[in-house]
């Protein structure tokens, strides 16, 4: 165990000093995602915490052996007889059912510790999808902050210029100056936004802050977009196969089967056991060597065993109850999920037409501009880099719903 707990240290500080590639892909970043973090290291140390106590059940079949050596005398007829012997006791047990129920009891612990494990790997691998996310749209925002910037900075220049020239009142300076001050404002948040959203995702790799992300490739989901999806009822029968659904079906399971051992319990253990060593009294009486095979089983009734059997019975039902919820919360949660596909669907065919909108009046007002003709191209390229922001983030909203709803159903879609 100390052993274990060193290497994850000795894993945990590798990481901390680890420099990410610039640019830096998703792909990557799920890559280097898959290095257990803080707490999926504890996790882990519970599974082996939980593989102990199995094997410890199991151990319990191993066989026993023991020495006795003593140096004694006896009185016997007023004379002192040698007592002394030299034995090696063995004892085997070769069929418990207490040690059987607890076997497939605690074989369920494990199991539960495992699926505890994946969910935390799941759930961290949205989180770092999220995360990355996060920043191609800061990163986004801030571009389409500095146009804004550019723009009121341009602004403010004509409007100085005509102040000077008494074309222009001091109001006007003033209004277009504040303009600025906003802009620049709003451009130091957006690279406070840069800073966070690169801090976040360094934390759920477990590197340094120093180390954080730069740069980072956009990913393009339009792809995905081609795709048709499928009705409901599809995933909709494919929700038997979610894995927390099927251990809880399993620990259901496990639930009843140790009911029924318990009840045909009678603790009944067979084993065997051999005496082999020598003796120095009555030696020719009682020879080298025993062996024996034993049956034991308590006799008479056991409150204690009862009251076990309906506590048991009681964690069956409130295991049912469970099982109902959870299926109403799958088949709710999935329906969710699938709506809102539907809608990211139809919003990306909406923001592509806007987007081809904004391109063509952006092209409009540039040659505008280029003609000297007045033209608002300063809005047409905030407004289009806007565009692409909300199209960029109605795609990653899409590809992790989507991945959502295939781990409901027990698949594990790749991006």
């Amino acid at each position: 165990m100390k052993l274990t707990i060193l290497l994850l240290l000795l894993l945990s500080k590798s990481l901390w000093a680890q420099s990410l590639p610039n640019p830096l892909s998703l792909g990557f970043v799920l890559d280097l995602a898959k290095q257990h973090s803080l707490t999926e290291q504890q996790q882990q140390l519970n599974i082996d915490t939980q593989k102990i106590l199995l094997d410890d059940w199991k151990n319990q079949y191993d066989t026993q052996a023991t020495l006795d050596l003593s140096l004694a005398s006896r009185n016997e007829y007023e004379a002192a007889t040698n007592n002394s012997h030299a034995f090696v006791y063995l004892k085997k047990t070769l069929y418990d059912q207490t040690v059987e129920i607890g076997k497939n009891t605690q074989l369920n612990n494990v199991n539960d510790a495992v699926l505890s494990f994946e969910q935390l790997q799941y759930n961290k691998t949205i989180d770092v999808m999220r995360g990355f996310f996060d920043i191609v749209l800061a990163d986004m925002d801030y571009e389409t902050t500095l146009e804004k910037l550019a723009m009121a900075a341009i602004r403010e220049g004509r409007i100085k210029d005509d102040y000077d020239l008494q074309a222009a009142s001091e109001v006007e300076l003033l209004e277009k100056q504040t303009d600025t001050q906003l802009s620049q404002i709003q451009r130091i948040k957006a690279e406070s936004k840069q800073i966070q959203t690169r801090a976040k995702l360094a934390q759920l790799l477990n590197i340094t802050y120093e180390n954080r992300p730069d740069d980072v490739i956009k990913p393009d989901y339009k792809q995905f977009f081609t795709k048709k999806l499928a009705e409901f009822e599809h995933y909709q029968q494919k929700l038997i196969n979610n894995q927390k659904l099927k251990q809880l079906n399993q620990s259901l399971s496990a639930i009843n089967s140790q009911i029924s051992q318990e009840k045909s319990n009678l603790g009944i253990v067979v084993s065997s056991n051999a005496r082999l060593g020598e003796q120095a009294y009555l030696r020719d009486k009682n020879g080298k060597w025993r062996v024996g095979l034993n049956l034991s089983m308590p006799f008479g009734s056991d409150s204690k065993h009862d009251s076990k059997i309906s506590q048991l019975q009681i964690q069956a039902k409130q295991k049912q109850l469970e099982i109902k919820q959870y299926e109403q919360y799958l088949t709710g949660t999935a329906l969710e999920y699938y709506l809102q596909l539907k809608s990211l669907q139809q919003i990306h065919k909406a923001i592509i037409i806007e987007l081809d909108y904004r391109d063509l009046y952006l092209e409009k007002a540039r040659a505008y501009y280029e003609m000297e003709i007045k033209s608002d191209i300063g809005n047409a390229m905030t407004n289009y880099t806007d565009s692409e922001k909300k199209l960029a983030e109605n795609e990653f909203d899409y590809v992790i719903t989507l991945k959502q709803l295939h781990h409901l159903i027990g698949e594990d879609y790749e991006i």
